[in-house]
């Protein structure tokens, strides 16, 4: 398989990282030709997972699409560049349906646009108008100092090591009140039995 995906697709870039996973990198424009092959010669018949990295000294994006066997024995990863500055590629959910909401998170993470998929809306960012966050010039403490406010006094403000030692420091003093209550309960139980005892024998 290996020797007729470099002829056929004029690529020597093919590692087997393991047993069970190996990668193969293309050109953009012969991406889906490989794709299809692989479905239709070799049962790589599942989408796994569509991935993004961004190669931000290079200029371009990596896309990373993860093929399963039918077997579920093999998963072959299959490579392409797109530049960063133009970063779109053909939508492969025609062929593979649960890509759609795979591109649609790429779409709203990196900011990449899927030609051919029409529901590339808003998937966990309300009113996102800032750069895609995972793209790595996005300043993550610089957004949240310009555009969050903090609020005194919630939980998630608290220095949670003096926080921890306060809850342990209560949890023991609710259990040595709860000891001492019981012990104050018994001695009480045992003082009101020694005063029927020595009631019940005056009245002998």
């Amino acid at each position: 398989m290996y020797s007729e995906i470099k002829n056929r697709f004029a690529t020597s870039d093919i590692e087997e990282k393991r047993d069970s996973l190996a990668k193969v990198v293309v050109e953009r424009h012969r991406l889906f030709d490989l794709i299809a092959m692989l479905g239709r010669e070799y049962d790589y018949v599942t989408l796994s997972a569509i991935t993004c990295a961004d190669w931000i000294e290079d200029g371009h994006l990596a896309l990373s699409y993860m093929l399963t066997r039918a077997d579920r024995k093999h998963v072959m990863m299959v490579q392409c560049m797109i530049a960063r500055d133009e970063p779109h590629i053909e939508s492969l959910s025609a062929s593979f349906k649960q890509a759609q909401i795979m591109e649609r998170e790429l779409h709203e993470m990196y900011g990449i646009d899927f030609v051919g998929n029409d529901n590339l809306v808003e998937l966990s960012l309300e009113n996102w108008i800032h750069t895609p966050p995972l793209r790595r010039e996005f300043d993550t403490l610089e957004f949240v100092e310009n555009h969050l406010t903090f609020r005194e006094g919630r939980d998630d403000n608290m220095d949670v090591k003096k926080e921890m030692k306060r809850l342990r420091a209560l949890k023991k003093a609710q259990k040595e009140a709860a000891k001492k209550a019981k012990e104050l309960k018994e001695a009480e139980s045992k003082e009101v039995k020694s005063q029927l005892k020595e009631e019940s024998t005056d009245v002998k």
